[in-house]
Parts: C-alpha cells; structure tokens; sequence
C-alpha cells in the first residue's frame, strides 16, 4: 500500500502479512503430508522444492517486516533537514539504502504476487537483499544511537526524556520547541520566557503560573545542549539571587507584604531560615 506521512508520498509499505501466513502454514501441512505418503516418489523433487519455496517465503516476510519497521523509523528522523545537516555521513548512507529498499518496494507494488517478490525476485536473493538492507539500517541506528548520547551526555538533563522526544529537539531550528519538555527536564518548570523575537530567554514559568527573571538573559545560540546548559547555571544562579535578597528583605517588611513578593518556594525557604535563627 502506498506509505504517506500527512499528504507526502513516502513510498510503500507492506500491509499485515496475517492472511499469507495462514495460507502459507496450511500449505507446508499439505506438503509434510505429502512427504510422508508412499506415492509421492514421482513428484518428490517438486514436493521438496515448494517445501523449501515456501519456508523462503517465510523467512522473507519476517525479516520484510522487521526491515519495514527499522525504515518507517529512521525515515521520518532523516527527514528533517536539521538531522541531515548534524547527521551528514549517516544522512548519505541511509540516502543510499533508502533508495534500494524504495526500489524493491516499487517492484513488489507493481507486482504483488508473493511468490515473485519473495523467491523469483529480480537477483534471485531476496531475503540476502533485505538482510542487508537490514544491517545497513542498524548501522545508521547505531550512528544515531551515538549522536544522542553524545548530546546526553553534553546536558544530563537529556537522559530525563525519551530518544524520540530528544530527536524532535534537535530536529528543530525553533529554541521553543524544548518548551513542551522542559517539565520532564527541570522540576516543575513548566515554560521559558522568550523575548526579543526568541532571541533571548528571559525567565522561567512555574506549572501553577508562577514566573521569575533570570538575572542575566541568556541567548538560545549555537547547539541546544549548549544554550540548556547556560539556562541552567543561570537558573541556579539568579534562584540564589533571589533567595538571599528575600531572606535579607524578611526584616524589613510586613511579613504578609513579604511573601506576596516572594515566589512559592522563595518564601518558604526565607522563612525557615528566619525560623532556624
């Protein structure tokens, strides 16, 4: 069937092979009876050939489906234009095994009869070809396996959100395309204050609404990783700020005045430490 993402042709895809296992199950039963009966010395070579066709096809199907997978996955991550351009090398292997398993794809479209695509297939190796197919997509897997690690490992917080959540950050070019993550990243920080058309981070935003400055903007410049971990010193940075102002400001004003100035956590720390004096 034709594989689209949104209104985009991507190429083909095999739908469930549910019906083709059934009948190739019943087929191979029919065979082994066949094989044990005593007249079946005339036609033995063909009973063994179709036997071995059969168990062929099989092989193929299971080893067409799990390629399938691997290849509808790694698709969309190379599609975008971002990972390309982070991802070259690995762009232009996967480039290339793209188009061999798109042709093969094409041929079984053309022509779905099974047997023609699994065992009379053009080069008369099919499961030899995906097999390979295979293995050069592990190796792209692999490549991305070890960028991603090395973008973990650049900001710890990383390992905090799946690979596919860390693949659309990096896929973006759009500093707010961290924003939907950033409660798994930072604890209950929900949002980032962006100002100056996304060229500067501003602050933080709370998931109950509660919002701070950061003392020193901080530009969303260079690799991601990068820019995170300058928000992150910045944070822990103006939060001490923050607290040592409050705690210095909590003998001067009304206490109530006080902690309507404070934000939540600020005016419980400010005021254990006047508690501990």
């Amino acid at each position: 069937m034709p594989y689209k993402k949104g209104n985009e042709l991507k190429g083909y895809a095999i739908k469930s092979p549910d019906e083709i296992r059934q009948l190739l199950e019943d087929n191979i039963l029919i065979l082994q009876s066949l094989n044990a009966s005593k007249y079946v010395r005339a036609i033995k070579t063909r009973v063994a050939q179709w036997e071995k066709d059969l168990n062929t096809i099989n092989d193929v199907i299971d080893c067409w489906i799990i390629v399938q997978r691997k290849w509808q996955y790694l698709e969309s991550i190379f599609a975008s234009d971002d990972i390309r351009m982070q991802l070259p090398d690995e762009a232009k292997k996967f480039n290339k095994t793209d188009q061999n398993y798109k042709k093969i794809m094409e041929g079984a479209f053309k022509n779905p009869n099974v047997i023609q695509c699994c065992v009379k297939a053009e080069g008369g190796n099919r499961l030899g070809e995906l097999k390979n197919i295979s293995t050069e997509l592990d190796k792209c897997q692999k490549s991305l396996t070890n960028y991603l690690e090395s973008k973990k490992m650049s900001f710890p917080r990383f390992y905090f959100i799946s690979d596919d959540d860390l693949l659309l950050i990096l896929g973006s070019s759009d500093p707010r395309a961290i924003s939907p993550h950033l409660l798994k990243l930072f604890d209950n920080c929900k949002d980032l204050i962006f100002g100056k058309g996304d060229k500067q981070v501003l602050g933080m935003v709370s998931d109950e609404g509660e919002k701070y400055d950061f003392e020193t903007p901080t530009k969303p410049e260079g690799p991601v990783e990068d820019w995170m971990n300058k928000i992150d010193v910045e944070m822990k940075k103006t939060l001490h700020t923050i607290v040592k102002k409050a705690v210095y400001f909590y003998a001067k004003e009304e206490r109530m005045e006080w902690i309507k100035k404070q934000i939540g956590m600020v005016a419980l720390v400010g005021t254990q430490i006047w508690w501990t004096f």
